[in-house]
């Protein structure tokens, strides 16, 4: 017979192995599942204890599921008519119009408030609408001036200068030079849509 101290390092030596260690998993919903066994424990209490505040206070809840509903109605009715209201054919409320004038309009206003970078996207929106309105670009609010001054239908002059005008407008807005009233009205000058007459 081995003896027993042999015996234990044996056994020390395969329990000391990882598939034997034992440790408790936490379990993921186990304080949800101890809260849930404690109000229903209480509740349980307070029925055998105080008879008429159990009634009371489901009395309580069954009121409040009943508001939850109604409420739930009421707003799917109102929704529903809403909808109706508009009837099928009824247009959106047209946003304000945004055309060549508007977007000079607001140059000048930015330019008055000595924003003047900003002032030349709106001045450079008002000349890219105005050679939309002459078929020269196809306007579109996702597209950058580069884009403009590539797809121009131009004579190469004009289009070299529509290039010049919109390197000038980057180096502005997002080279952030140096930009007063006398940068500004040479732009503008630039930014003329006579000047961009079709191929």
């Amino acid at each position: 017979m081995p003896p027993a101290d042999s015996l234990r390092v044996l056994l020390d030596s395969v329990f000391a192995a990882p598939e034997y260690r034992w440790v408790e998993r936490p379990e993921t919903h186990a304080l949800l599942r101890r809260w849930l066994r404690a109000a229903q424990q209480w509740l349980l209490d307070v029925r055998e204890t105080h008879p008429a505040l159990f009634r009371l206070l489901l009395a309580g809840l069954v009121l409040l599921v009943i508001a939850i509903f109604l409420h739930a109605a009421w707003v799917f009715l109102q929704t529903v008519r809403a909808a109706g209201s508009a009837g099928p054919g009824a247009a959106m409320p047209a946003a304000a119009r945004r055309d060549q004038a508007w977007y000079r309009g607001e140059a000048d206003r930015l330019a008055g408030l000595e924003r003047y970078a900003e002032a030349m996207q709106y001045d450079f929106l008002a000349l890219v609408l105005s050679l939309d309105a002459a078929s020269v670009v196809r306007f579109h609010p996702s597209k950058t001036p580069g884009e403009y001054a590539r797809e121009a239908r131009l004579s190469p002059e004009a289009r070299a200068q529509l290039r010049a005008l919109v390197r000038d407008l980057y180096g502005y807005v997002f080279a952030r030079r140096a930009c007063g009233p006398r940068e500004f009205e040479a732009w503008r000058a630039l930014a003329a849509p006579e000047r961009y007459a079709p191929a």
